[in-house]
């Protein structure tokens, strides 16, 4: 998740930049939306699914709300990891070099910055000409639970700029069809309807909600970056 809401990209340029400051939100909250939201979007636009739906003289609760994640000031060590840490995704690697820690992202430029072997020692090197020319891949060396190494596979350098989310995120079970859900938005609100609109993207899968049905994002699924 990526896109700056209008309102947050003016707020962080005028702390940044001009002599004016910029209050940390008092709440951070998750929110699902039908369709995705704009830049210009506020917590009373975006297209979030409702609270309730009206049937007839009746108006019928869909159990839909934001999950709230609280304040910052207590939120942070409980819900997002630290930023740029993603222990799923570093692996141990073999190194010669005294006092190494051992651990990195398994993509070097060079040989003289990584020695990546095998169990027996032997050099595991792949180089991804097509997508990465001019770059070499050196695969890392993983733990399996019986304590011997093994290969965990490659993932992609994500670099510092990013953070995610430590617990598991579930919304409440749908008492009515929700309909599509495509998009998520991030509100300093917990209110259906209100607040700013801080950041927003679009679902990598987006789904039909049906009556019964739970929306959740594990653990270090829920990613934020900025690029």
């Amino acid at each position: 998740m990526a896109a700056l809401s209008d309102y947050l990209e003016s707020q962080l340029l005028n702390h940044i930049f001009r002599n004016n400051s910029f209050s940390k939100p008092q709440n951070i909250s998750i929110a699902l939306t039908s369709g995705v939201p704009i830049d210009t979007d506020t917590g009373a636009t975006i297209p979030e699914l409702p609270s309730g739906v009206a049937r007839g003289q009746n108006f019928v609760s869909t159990n839909y709300r934001r999950i709230s994640l609280g304040a910052p000031s207590t939120s942070g060590d409980l819900s997002w990891n630290a930023v740029g840490i993603d222990n799923n995704t570093i692996f141990t690697v073999f190194s010669q070099e005294v006092n190494h820690s051992g651990y990195f992202y398994p993509l070097y430029l060079n040989q003289a910055t990584a020695n990546a072997a095998d169990a027996n020692g032997v050099s595991q090197i792949y180089s991804f000409s097509k997508t990465f020319p001019g770059v070499t891949f050196y695969a890392p060396i993983g733990i399996d639970v019986s304590g011997a190494q093994a290969n965990p596979g490659y993932t992609l350098y994500e670099g510092n700029g990013f953070i995610k989310n430590s617990n598991q995120l579930i919304f409440d079970t749908a008492l009515t069809d929700w309909g599509w859900v495509s998009g998520i938005a991030i509100l300093d609100n917990n209110t259906t309807g209100s607040g700013n609109l801080l950041m927003y993207a679009s679902l990598d899968n987006p789904r039909f909600v049906y009556t019964g049905d739970n929306i959740k994002f594990d653990s270090n699924s829920l990613e934020i970056s900025l690029t």
